[in-house]
């Protein structure tokens, strides 16, 4: 089938514009993928294409299109990866729906969710049935609403998917109905049977099995790779072409991933209630019957823990080696701190995974058995699931604590933070990666049939040198990359304005620029007309003491980001208040900063208060900067500036989202102007007009209203 008749066929319905940087885009993905027939190919990048597609491109529908067509030629899957819900909503509830009727392509599609977001009957009928449990005893009205999720589960009005729930399922609720994969007693559950499936979670997995086109999101796309591929989702990389949407947050997304934490004095007591559960009096005297099985258990909790009490006196004795209650072990292995260090973390790593085998093989065995006799094993089960849970973290983290480090592209950070927890002192162990090219190129990229990753922000200027680098697709020496010009006028439909403070929010001078951005604010801030304002902040602390500061007429049409449960509810209001012809003024902080949608009237200027640099230097951060360093290069120019880039560029991107969209970004940052690199900054946002008229938006308003 050719794309082009194909293309034509789906926009001529009245729900679609034709826009040709939209079939550019179909365009250019298909002839990339197209290549892809030969599957003895070498890996040089070929298969992977990287398209920046502006606001207004209309690129879900493109990359659908393009990568549904060829995954059915190749006899492969499409999988689509997304960061937020509210994306894969609407690509299943509006755009695949619209695809299938329109297109005419017979083709089925399917959602992907972890194990958390279905109901385990298994384990609800248990909790229901162990009259002991602690938690329905202490939650008043726990039972009932037990029973009520089992109802209207066993009547079949209700498929199990909690975010269709008909019984609020709150985080109390959640654990009591649901299942971790160390829980789940797969086919031994009698709604797990081959011919007769009735658990909501393996129903899906079946269903997705039959899906042309699996959308899921970015959390669960690495977790099924960080396994292997094929263990999250249903199928695995080499038999899917895969887009990833929002790809600018992958990275992100990734590093979260690749990245372990535990809390030291509390795994020492956790391993100690290990050694309890399994030594408890059933068979012998033992969890299970398998005495050796046992024991060897113990013993490998006893040397978990010895290394675990090691690690913790080192910790104790080198008090003076914490800066800011935090230690970059990376810098101290071979220093202030003893390397004895370096044997505590091949220990942990040997003895936590020794540790984690034997268990697992204790809860298997114990899953065995619960075909027979349900009650006391079920409950440990699900005890065991707990620890075998807590074991593999350790486990995980200590892997990135052993790694040796040759660059800052291979290397982990290890870093110690301290904090009193009910009155005592404890030590988070974190652990993982600080560049994440590598895992991505090994564990996707080169697995992966074929890839498109595309968001509205990519590029720095017109390089995709910093994405390709941050996400390991500098590796490979063809990927093919692409930038879809704007459809909008921006130098026509909106403005750019630098207001002319004498003080930069830096640290030195930060209360004198408070005080200049309240003066500003108070001074320029609609009050009177039905429009609304967005003003982005990337500090909750200032957005609160702005607030405080401005004039009471002000502050009567502000919404703030903090007083809200989520941005939904917050937007819902907004939008109630313009659709009654009064001006909203949104304080939002970093998430309202990127993906929220308020076209039109709903947001006619955009303030952002300061350039989005991270102040905050997280162990991550702080090992990057130290290697960057050691490798003669610049940190700031290297990672600080072009993520503040990519950040600026979303931030201002919440302004136009249509043709018939207009309005003022206002930057309240001198440095923009004042500092060299500037010039970078401005050059990197869209072409917003930078001739000033005072009643810009005044007027556009007076258009639309």
């Amino acid at each position: 089938m050719e794309i082009q008749p194909l293309y034509n066929k789906v926009v001529s319905s009245n729900k679609y514009k034709t826009r040709p940087t939209q079939f550019q885009m179909v365009e250019f993905i298909n002839n990339c993928f197209m290549l892809l027939e030969d599957e003895s190919r070498e890996f040089l990048g070929e298969h992977i294409v990287i398209v920046e597609a502006p606001t207004g491109t209309g690129k879900s529908l493109a990359y659908i299109l393009s990568g549904l067509i060829n995954a059915i030629n190749l006899d492969k899957k499409f999988v689509i990866s997304t960061a937020t819900k509210t994306l894969q909503a609407q690509l299943f509830n509006q755009d695949l729906p619209f695809i299938k009727q329109k297109s005419g392509i017979q083709f089925n599609y399917g959602l992907a969710k972890g194990r958390s977001n279905y109901l385990c009957p298994y384990q609800l009928i248990n909790n229901l049935s162990t009259a002991e449990q602690d938690l329905l005893q202490q939650s008043e009205g726990t039972r009932d609403k037990l029973h009520k999720v089992l109802t209207a589960f066993e009547s079949g009005k209700w498929n199990g998917d909690l975010d269709s729930a008909s019984v609020p399922i709150d985080s109390k609720l959640k654990p009591l109905c649901t299942a971790d994969k160390y829980q789940c007693i797969g086919t031994s559950c009698e709604y797990n049977q081959k011919d007769d499936c009735k658990c909501p979670y393996y129903l899906n997995r079946e269903q997705l099995k039959k899906c042309d086109v699996i959308i899921t999101n970015h959390s669960l796309l690495l977790a099924d790779i960080n396994n292997g591929g094929g263990a999250v989702l249903p199928v695995a990389p080499k038999d899917y072409l895969l887009c990833i949407d929002e790809a600018h947050n992958l990275s992100g997304y990734a590093i979260r991933s690749f990245m372990g934490s535990f809390e030291l004095k509390n795994s020492i007591a956790l391993i100690n209630s290990l050694i309890k559960l399994i030594q408890s009096p059933l068979s012998g005297g033992f969890i299970i019957e398998d005495i050796n099985l046992c024991e060897k258990a113990i013993l490998k909790s006893d040397e978990l823990n010895d290394s675990l009490s090691k690690f913790q006196e080192i910790l104790r004795i080198n008090d003076k080696a914490f800066v800011d209650d935090t230690i970059i072990l990376n810098y101290y292995i071979n220093a202030m701190i003893s390397s004895e260090i370096k044997d505590i973390f091949i220990e942990l790593s040997l003895s936590a995974a020794d540790l984690f085998d034997s268990v697992d093989k204790i809860q298997t065995k114990l899953k065995d058995a619960a075909k027979t006799s349900a009650v006391v094993q079920d409950s440990n089960i699900a005890k065991l699931a707990f620890f075998l849970s807590n074991v593999e973290t350790i486990k995980q983290t200590a892997e990135y604590l052993t790694n040796n480090d040759s660059s800052r592209f291979n290397a982990n950070v290890r870093s110690v933070e301290r904090k009193m927890i009910n009155n005592s002192l404890e030590y988070i162990i974190i652990a993982g990666v600080t560049h994440v090219g590598n895992q991505l190129k090994n564990k996707l990229w080169d697995k992966v049939y074929g890839a498109c990753l595309t968001s509205a922000t990519l590029a720095i200027g017109e390089s995709f040198e910093y994405l390709k680098s941050q996400l390991g697709l500098n590796l490979y020496s063809n990927v093919q990359q692409s930038k879809i010009d704007s459809l909008f006028d921006y130098a026509k439909q909106s403005q750019l304005v630098i207001p002319q403070f004498k003080n930069a929010p830096d640290f030195a001078s930060r209360e004198m620029f408070q005080r200049e951005l309240v003066a500003y604010l108070s001074a320029i801030l609609n009050y009177e007309q039905g429009y609304g304002t967005l003003i982005l902040f990337f500090n909750r602390q200032q957005l609160i003491d702005t607030f405080k500061l401005l004039p009471l007429k002000i502050q009567n049409k502000v919404l703030l980001q903090t007083e809200y449960s989520s941005n939904q509810k917050l937007i819902e209001e907004h939008k109630k208040t313009i659709d009654n012809a009064k001006p909203s003024i949104i304080f939002g902080l970093n998430s309202f900063a990127e993906g929220v949608d308020l076209p039109n009237k709903y947001c006619m200027h955009v303030v952002i208060t300061k350039l989005p640099f991270d102040t905050h230097k997280d162990p991550q951060n702080l090992v990057r900067e130290y290697w960057i360093k050691a490798e003669n290069g610049n940190y700031f120019m290297d990672i600080s500036l072009p993520e503040t880039c990519v950040k600026l560029i979303q931030a201002s991107g919440r302004l136009i989202r249509s043709e018939d969209d207009y309005g003022q970004v206002t930057i309240c940052d001198n440095r923009i102007v004042l500092k060299q690199y500037g010039k970078l900054l401005l050059n990197a946002l869209p072409k917003f007009s930078r001739q000033y008229n005072p009643n810009f938006i005044n007027e556009a308003y007076a258009k639309i209203d």
